[in-house]
Formats: C-alpha cells, sequence, structure tokens
C-alpha cells in the first residue's frame, strides 16, 4: 500500500466521530462513513485495497465499542 495506513486510520476516526454519521440510535452510519472517506479521496487513494482496510477498521471499531458497552453494563447494571 502506497498510502500512509496512519493517514488513513485519521480520516477514518474523524468520519466515524462525526455527529453527522452517528444515527438518532447513537449507532455509527457505514453508509454515511464509506462516502465521507470516498468524496475525500481514499477510495481511489486505496483502489482494491479500500474495502479490505475500511472493514478491518469497522470491525476493530465496532469490537471496541461493544468492550466499552459491555463494561458500562457490567458496572452499572450488574455491579461488577
Amino acid at each position: 500500500m502506497s498510502v500512509n495506513f496512519k493517514n488513513f486510520q485519521r480520516a477514518f476516526n474523524t468520519a466515524v466521530n462525526s455527529e453527522d454519521n452517528i444515527t438518532e440510535e447513537g449507532n455509527v452510519n457505514w453508509n454515511f462513513v464509506d462516502a465521507d472517506l470516498h468524496l475525500d479521496g481514499w477510495g481511489k487513494a486505496l483502489g482494491d485495497e479500500f474495502n479490505d482496510v475500511f472493514n478491518y477498521l469497522a470491525d476493530t471499531f465496532m469490537l471496541n465499542q461493544a468492550s466499552e458497552r459491555l463494561d458500562v453494563l457490567k458496572r452499572d447494571y450488574l455491579g461488577q
């Protein structure tokens, strides 16, 4: 990959945390995140690797988010 992964990761994090890309229920609208990244030229910059890198970062984000939510649930509702 000729594009710096850290730069894409920063762009991904910016898009995924944008209020415009969060639903009323507090979930990420992945179509909007994908669109933002493409509008910023990442689809062209990464070419065929875009989907693999995007999916990797999305999976990582969702796993971290699930872990954080589980910690809140355990602490606030189960007293652990």
